[in-house]
């Protein structure tokens, strides 16, 4: 053997090492197997028909000299183009001490990638024999395209003669789609990409498309796809021999991947924009799966991007599929906590579930024969069932296996069967969870919960089939509100139709309740929600009649909202009696609850609820107190971001006074009113004091607007200028004459000065004077103070 290495037999980059032994035998014109007895074998061979062609070989240090000494090609070079020739030493590390050579065998596809058919162009120009045999090489699914010659590479050991396609025809489509993706796993894909791995974004665009290809309604709309299969399969036919047996489906099944590459490639580009991740996140749990909308708003940005308008069209309703499955864990994994590790593996966003992973050609070659009556193939016979064969296929799981997934199918049909005794005997699958608890031996709400769960990893079969059932089985909407509406709908049948008109003064209370909160969210339900309530009688215009009931009541959630809105605006829940926001009577509410709550001498569910939105919503002083200091808390910290004043609310200088009243009467307050003053005064940094308005330039031309004093019979005669500070603070501050502060002197003397001035023409005389800037703001509140007539 050594005598006759006089040949040079070069490695194809990402050949097999069981490939390349074949080619090396094939130049010494003698077997694999001659070759492979020089070395021991740690496991041998013993599959029927020898090793399987997506095999893989390691050898030792000793047993690679010997091959490169066979093909006259450095041991470097061998490592550089066989991937897994540099592997062999770690595997086989301890063997060969006896300088006799060690082999293993591998299985390839694990580690390496699926293997494909050598471009056999492409070893003929590297000077290998024409008559060397196939050659068999590692390649991923994005790169089959030989781009020199126009050929499509073919998995190996699919059951069928054919190693490559002629995609000459669209050689300049799948090249450009080539190097997109080629750009997209470098620059977008990875770990520090907005995606995932490339291969399983790859493997999750490819399984969206090929789901489009299975459906007759895409095919009526696709104009591309027909032409490229035509094309592909004519060319193929002129330089290959036509497999006996095979028909269109057979042809479409083959040429199927090479067809649908540019679009598969287009898909895993829009998968992992992060616009068209937000885009499928929107509208909350599920927007593929349980909103037919937000599903046909992806489906349709999709094909935009495809340059296609059907799959918008078509994929407005899809509940299930790949695409469905992956808005859903988009949006579970946009609601996931910050920091949390993200899902991986089947909780992941880019896993594809076995159901929607699409047949490969073996597999499906293999059904087409069976379906044909022809049973397998057997032996080498290429025309055997239908073109598929049996030998040397080889095996291609589906999901977790075939055996699984029938498994999965037995237990389908029985929760099915199970599903259809609960439609005939209460109408509907609205079954709530069991919790564990297990009837007539089927636990059928955990079944059917489960369902509701993995509704995006279900076939269009299972979902049709529950549909048929029940077609609110699996609603956009709780399911608790589903089983409130079949339990209406029994009571309509016996009793008519309700009527929001008499104040659904007719229905149990139960049912009052329920429909009471439907009317008043009317607004917000699903269209489908509202069509469901007219089928009890509650239409859209039996729900304006309701509003139009004089004194009907409200459910305590719009008042916790309304007043949540409300303390969002304003900062406080300490309103009056008369207040009304959005045609809501907040006051009367709240004063109702507050009532409540002392009467039961507790905190209730709904106070308690209060309390988070404001903790002193029910002070034990009186609401008018607290709104106050409410006021001046506002005045001395400013207004907080986005919150406003509400209507009515006292200016600075009247809740200064105010903060001055009541560090006066400090001693006369509750212990927490004490406090909340004492907090006030904290901020201002000292006890408020009385300060004059009116400056001295302006005194010295009101001075000579005031009459003349009267005649004092006795006691001490009162200064003019106090006299009307007195009179402007009662006028800024809006205060009682009895509040008026000491400093000013006694109340009703002030007062009975002040009707006098009023009925005299004096303060018109004043409020019509010409004053410095800085009095106009005490001049003018002066002006309405006397207009209404305090």
């Amino acid at each position: 053997m050594e005598a006759e290495g006089v040949l040079r037999v070069s490695p194809v980059p990402g050949e097999t090492t069981w490939s390349f032994l074949h080619r090396v035998a094939a130049a010494y014109r003698v077997q694999a197997g001659d070759l492979s007895g020089w070395w021991r074998w740690v496991n041998p061979a013993r599959q029927r028909g020898g090793p399987r062609p997506d095999s893989e070989v390691f050898l030792d240090v000793v047993a690679q000299a010997r091959l490169a000494g066979w093909c006259r090609v450095p041991v470097g070079h061998l490592a550089w183009a066989l991937p897994s020739f540099a592997a062999g030493g770690g595997a086989l590390a301890g063997y060969g001490r006896d300088g006799q050579g060690w082999a293993r065998w591998r299985t390839g596809p694990n580690q390496w990638g699926p293997v494909v058919f050598g471009c056999r162009l492409c070893v003929a120009r590297r000077g290998d024999a024409a008559g060397a045999g196939p050659v068999w090489v590692y390649r991923a699914r994005w790169r089959r395209l030989c781009v020199r010659h126009g050929r499509w590479l073919l998995d190996v050991g699919e059951g069928h003669p054919l190693k490559e396609l002629d995609v000459g025809a669209m050689a300049t489509v799948l090249g450009r789609a080539q190097r997109r993706w080629a750009y997209l796993a470098r620059r977008s894909l990875g770990a520090g990409g907005v995606g995932g791995a490339p291969g399983e974004v790859f493997t999750l665009a490819r399984a969206v498309v090929c789901f489009w290809w299975e459906q007759e309604e895409f095919w009526e709309r696709e104009t591309v796809w027909g032409r490229r299969v035509e094309q592909v399969v004519a060319a193929t036919r002129r330089r290959s021999a036509d497999p006996a047996g095979w028909e269109g489906a057979q042809w479409r099944l083959l040429v199927r991947d090479a067809v649908t590459f540019p679009e598969v490639v287009a898909v895993a580009r829009a998968v992992v924009d992060p616009r068209m991740q937000q885009l499928a996140a929107e509208g909350g749990s599920g927007a593929l799966v349980r909103r037919g909308d937000d599903g046909g708003r992806v489906a349709a940005a999709l094909g935009e991007r495809l340059g296609r308008p059907w799959p918008g069209e078509v994929g407005a309703g899809e509940r299930s599929g790949p695409l469905a499955a992956w808005g859903q864990a988009v949006d579970r994994e946009r609601r996931r906590p910050a920091g949390s590790a993200p899902g991986q593996g089947r909780y992941g966003v880019w896993w594809v579930r076995a159901v929607h992973r699409p047949v490969e050609v073996g597999a499906g070659l293999r059904m087409l024969a069976d379906a044909g009556g022809a049973g397998p193939g057997r032996g080498g016979d290429p025309g055997a069932a239908g073109g598929w064969r049996e030998e040397p296929a080889v095996p291609r799981r589906i999901g977790h296996g075939w055996g699984l997934q029938q498994y999965q199918a037995r237990l389908f049909a029985e929760g099915l069967e199970q599903a259809r005794l609960q439609v005939d005997r209460y109408g509907h699958l609205a079954v709530a969870h069991a919790g564990g608890r297990v009837r007539e031996g089927f636990d059928l709400g955990r079944w059917l919960a489960n369902r509701r769960a993995n509704a995006a990893s279900m076939t269009v079969q299972q979902t049709a089939q529950l549909e048929e059932l029940d077609p609110w089985w699996n609603p956009p909407w709780p399911l608790d509100w589903q089983r409130a509406w079949y339990r209406a709908r029994d009571h309509v049948r016996v009793h008519g139709p309700v009527q929001a008109g008499d104040n659904l003064a007719t229905v149990p209370r139960w049912c009052e309740r329920w429909l009471r909160h439907q009317i008043t969210h009317y607004a917000q339900l699903h269209e489908d929600q509202q069509r469901l309530l007219a089928e009890l009688g509650l239409s859209r215009s039996e729900v304006e009649r309701f509003h139009a009931w004089p004194g009907r009541r409200r459910p305590p959630a719009d008042g916790l909202a309304t007043a949540r809105a409300y303390a969002a605006r304003h900062g406080h829940l300490a309103i009056s009696r008369p207040t009304r926001v959005d045609d809501f009577a907040l006051g009367t509410w709240l004063s109702n609850v507050r009532h409540r709550q002392r009467s039961a001498g507790r905190p209730t569910r709904l106070g308690r609820q209060l309390s988070a939105v404001d903790a002193w919503w029910n002070p034990p002083w009186p609401i008018a107190w607290q709104r106050m200091w409410w006021t001046s808390l506002h005045h001395l910290n400013g207004l907080g971001k986005d919150l406003q004043w509400w209507p009515g609310a006292p200016d600075a200088e009247h809740t200064a006074a105010w903060l001055q009243q009541q560090h006066a009467r400090r001693p006369l307050l509750h212990p927490g009113q004490q406090q909340l003053v004492d907090d006030l005064v904290a901020l201002t940094g000292s006890a408020p004091l009385w300060q004059p308005r009116i400056s001295d330039t302006a005194w010295q031309t009101l001075s000579h607007l005031l009459p003349a004093p009267r005649p004092h019979p006795g006691g001490r005669p009162r200064s003019e200028r106090q006299i009307l500070e007195a009179i402007l603070h009662i006028a800024c501050t809006r205060q009682t004459w009895p509040h008026l502060p000491a400093a000013l002197g006694p109340s009703q003397a002030c007062r009975r000065r002040f009707l006098r001035w009023r009925e005299d023409g004096t303060l018109n005389r004043i409020c019509g004077a010409v004053l410095p800037e800085q009095d106009r703001h005490w001049q003018q509140r002066l002006t309405a103070y006397t207009a209404s007539g305090s």
